[in-house]
C-alpha cells in the first residue's frame, strides 16, 4: 500500500490528446523512444526530488538509484507528510513506517501497477494502446520530448510522458482519463545522471529494535497455482492473471485467494474471501484507485487497482466459481 502511492506527478503545461496520431514525429519513433526509456530506468544510475499530485495532494520524493550488470537498487524517502522509506533491490522490497513503528520486506516479484510502463514489453501493447508523439517541451530545466500512450477501450488509463532528451529518463508522467485530462501527475523537480554509483545508505536499526517486523511470504506464480476453485470467463482484452496466491483469512477463517491481473501495463488484484458484514459493497474509490465488492456463494469478492471503475467491477462480475454447475 505505500508503493501503490508512489506513481507519477504534477503537470506545468497540460497538452491535449490528439484524436488521430501517428507514431512518428519530430525526434523519431515513439516506441524507439518507449523502449529507451525502459532501458534508461532500470539501467542509468540517477538521484533526484520528483512531486506527486494525486487525489488533491502533494507529496515529494527523494530518490537514489543505483545499477550494474547484475543488480539494481533503490532508495526511496518521503520529504513531507508521514515519514516513510523504501529501499527495492533485486530481491526485495523493505518499506519502513517510523509513525507506525514498523518495518515491512517482501519479496520483488516484478514491476506491476504505474511502474509497469517502465517495464512494458511495447510490442505486445500494440493492440491495446495507440502511440504518439506529441512534441517538445522542458521539465526540471531540461528538453524533453513528449509522449501518449492512448487506451483503445475505456478498461485502462493512458499516459502522458515526457522524455530527458539526452537520456530518456521520464521528467514528468501524467495519467489520463478517456477525454485526455489528467488524474494525477508525477515530476522531477531535480535530477542528475551519473556515471558513476550514488551511495544508497544501508537501513539504520538504530532506534527500531522495538518496531514490529513484517516478513510477507512470497507470492506463488500462476505457474505454481495449486488448483483455485476460481477462475474467470469474459475478461477485457489484453486482461490475463499473471500471480496467484493463497493465505490464511485470519479472524474470519478459511482461506484468501489473490490473484493479480495485467494487460501488460495497467493491473489490478482480486481477493476472495469469506464474506463478512462489513465487507465492501458496490464500488469505492482513493483518487486513480479504484474498487468494487460483491459476495458471491457465501464469499466476497473484492477487485481493487489503478483502472477505471468501470474495469473493476467488469471484473468482478468475470469471476466464476468452478466448484458450482
Amino acid at each position: 500500500m505505500v508503493m501503490r502511492g508512489l506513481v507519477f506527478i504534477f503537470s506545468l503545461f497540460l497538452l491535449a490528446l490528439p484524436a488521430q496520431g501517428s507514431t512518428e514525429g519530430r525526434g523519431g519513433d515513439v516506441r524507439d523512444w518507449l523502449q529507451r526509456m525502459v532501458n534508461a530506468v532500470h539501467s542509468l544510475n540517477y538521484e533526484g526530488t520528483f512531486v506527486y499530485l494525486h487525489n488533491n495532494q502533494l507529496e515529494s520524493m527523494r530518490i537514489v538509484h543505483n545499477a550494474d550488470e547484475d543488480n539494481e537498487k533503490e532508495r526511496l524517502l518521503s520529504l513531507n507528510g508521514v515519514p516513510r522509506e523504501v529501499i527495492r533491490d533485486n530481491a526485495s522490497v523493505t518499506c519502513i513506517a517510523p509513525d507506525a513503528q514498523s518495518v515491512s520486506i517482501a519479496n520483488r516479484v516484478g514491476s506491476y501497477g504505474f511502474r509497469a510502463v517502465f517495464a512494458a514489453d511495447i510490442s505486445q501493447l500494440s493492440n491495446l494502446y495507440d502511440f504518439h508523439m506529441l512534441g517538445e517541451a522542458r521539465v526540471a530545466d531540461r528538453p524533453a520530448m513528449v509522449l501518449a500512450i492512448v487506451p483503445r477501450d475505456a478498461f485502462r488509463y493512458g499516459y502522458r510522458i515526457y522524455l530527458d532528451k539526452q537520456h530518456a529518463l521520464p521528467l514528468k508522467t501524467d495519467m489520463l482519463d478517456r477525454s485526455g485530462e489528467a488524474l494525477s501527475q508525477l515530476m522531477f523537480t531535480q535530477l542528475q545522471v551519473h556515471s558513476g554509483k550514488s551511495e544508497i545508505e544501508t537501513i539504520s536499526l538504530e532506534g527500531k529494535e522495538h518496531y514490529r517486523w513484517e516478513l510477507q511470504k512470497p507470492i506463488k506464480t500462476l505457474q505454481e497455482k495449486n488448483g483455485s476453485r476460481w477462475s474467470f470467463e469474459g475478461l477485457p482484452e489484453g486482461f490475463k492473471i499473471i500471480l496467484y496466491s493463497r493465505r490464511k483469512a485470519g479472524e474470519r477463517g478459511g482461506e484468501v485467494d489473490h490473484f493479480v491481473l495485467s494487460d501488460g501495463l495497467a493491473s489490478l488484484s482480486v481477493y476472495v474471501e469469506p464474506a463478512a458484514d462489513d465487507d465492501l459493497r458496490g464500488g469505492s474509490n482513493i483518487g486513480t484507485i479504484n474498487a468494487y465488492g460483491s459476495v458471491r456463494e457465501g464469499f466476497q469478492v473484492t477487485v481493487v487497482g489503478e483502472v477505471p471503475a468501470l474495469t473493476v467491477e467488469h471484473i468482478a462480475s468475470a469471476l466464476r466459481n468452478n466448484l458450482v454447475e
